[in-house]
């Protein structure tokens, strides 16, 4: 029994590295807080400094890492979890988690530099493209420890908001931008109103193409479907990813997008393009 448990045990050690699976180590003191709420002063600054159009400088983001770990750590103490007094409301909550979750994945760039595709995290196995670094990280976060793909799936999209895809970035040039900006609580809903409206009306995520007579699209739109197919109809509009396009894009985004729709183009996702999201 104990020569079985040795080897099951061993076998499991192995499969964890193969994987990559790995908890990150953030060993940063966190940033000092107000008594309540979240104080995001230092990440919309940071931000700022950081982000430009066209992508994200990591040379700026690595000269402050060891700030942006400080941030990591405030986040692994505090959140709606751990301290729900100071989340008192859904938009203190869901922007807590969209700002965890842009910091997080700069963090992961940051602390797995250099690399030139999320996809190049990876274990000696890699189930399916960018299972290291989506699946395979985990960062403390609220009291606990997620990876990206949990956060993503079973906490953010559970708020039930399509205009989530918007907001966060998974440092690839098909992303939609990452915002120079904070999401903040009292301007959340006007926040995501605008990098909705930027998504739905940018050619790399919304286009029509007269010669081929088809209306191309992200493939963040076939990925997750039914999520914009549910916004759309709260919308008050059919259920279809074309109508929440429709009800964000901008007014000749949306009269292009109609009168292609009205000829019977058809709709093509585009490939995704992984290649870091870097200046």
């Amino acid at each position: 029994m104990l020569l079985i448990s040795l080897v099951i045990g061993a076998t499991g050690m192995l499969t964890v590295k193969a994987l990559g699976l790995r908890s990150v180590a953030v060993d940063a003191e966190p940033l000092e807080q107000l008594d309540t709420g979240f104080d995001y002063t230092w990440w919309n600054a940071a931000l700022g400094r950081w982000v430009r159009p066209g992508g994200v400088d990591y040379d700026a983001v690595l000269a402050e890492e060891g700030d942006l770990r400080r941030f990591i750590a405030t986040l692994g103490e505090i959140g709606p979890r751990l301290t729900p007094e100071r989340f008192t409301t859904e938009p203190e909550r869901l922007a807590y988690y969209i700002n965890a979750y842009n910091a997080l994945v700069l963090f992961a760039v940051a602390d797995n530099w250099p690399i030139d595709t999320v996809h190049d995290v990876r274990g000696w196995l890699d189930p399916r493209a960018g299972f290291g670094f989506f699946y395979g990280l985990r960062f403390p976060l609220d009291g606990g420890t997620v990876n990206l793909y949990d956060l993503e799936n079973e906490v953010i999209r559970g708020f039930v908001d399509a205009r989530i895809h918007a907001a966060i970035n998974c440092a690839s040039k098909s992303c939609p931008a990452l915002m120079p900006y904070a999401f903040e609580p009292a301007r959340l809903d006007d926040q995501l109103d605008a990098v909705t409206r930027t998504f739905c009306s940018d050619s790399p995520h919304v286009r029509v193409d007269d010669e081929a007579e088809e209306i191309q699209l992200s493939a963040i739109f076939e990925w997750y479907q039914p999520d914009f197919e549910e916004h759309a109809r709260r919308l008050g509009r059919p259920a279809t990813i074309v109508d929440f396009i429709l009800a964000f894009a901008t007014p000749e985004v949306a009269a292009a997008v109609e009168r292609a729709e009205s000829a019977d183009f058809d709709v093509v996702f585009q490939p995704y393009d992984w290649a870091l999201n870097r200046l």
